[in-house]
């Protein structure tokens, strides 16, 4: 059976670890991680297009979180690709948080939340789109 494919973005140069310890955390579980390096909503959406990624995770720390993720789902509708489910990572306000959740992001991932957690949850969302039925573990 293929592989989850998850893209993971992130909005600026500084503060990389979690970025680079989720990358991580997810291959080693058996899913492929396709880096995306510092993208913008617009290059986060051609992005999952070219690589036919499955989840969209998007590590925020400079950017407004309502804002950036305003952009991202609408340029995810103009292509059609609303079903990709969308995460986030980083320090996010509980304000914001509720914000973004009503837009459509399925999960916000914050720093110390168990590595078992980010994997089982990544991993679920893929399989309730239906787009990867049996993922390997």
């Amino acid at each position: 059976m293929e592989r989850i494919r998850f893209l993971l973005s992130r909005d600026d140069w500084y503060h990389q670890r979690g970025y680079w310890v989720v990358a991580r955390i997810l291959s080693d579980a058996g899913v492929e991680v396709i880096l995306g390096g510092i993208q913008t909503p617009e290059e986060i959406v051609q992005t999952a297009v070219h690589e036919d990624a499955d989840i969209i995770g998007y590590r925020l720390m400079d950017a407004s979180p309502p804002v950036v993720c305003e952009i991202l789902f609408d340029e995810l509708r103009k292509r059609g690709l609303e079903e990709i489910p969308v995460v986030v990572g980083g320090i996010v306000s509980e304000k914001d948080e509720k914000l973004i959740k009503e837009m459509g992001v399925k999960e916000v991932f914050r720093p110390f939340d168990s590595f078992e957690k980010i994997q089982e949850r990544v991993k679920a969302l893929v399989q309730k789109t239906g787009k990867r039925e049996n993922p390997k573990n």
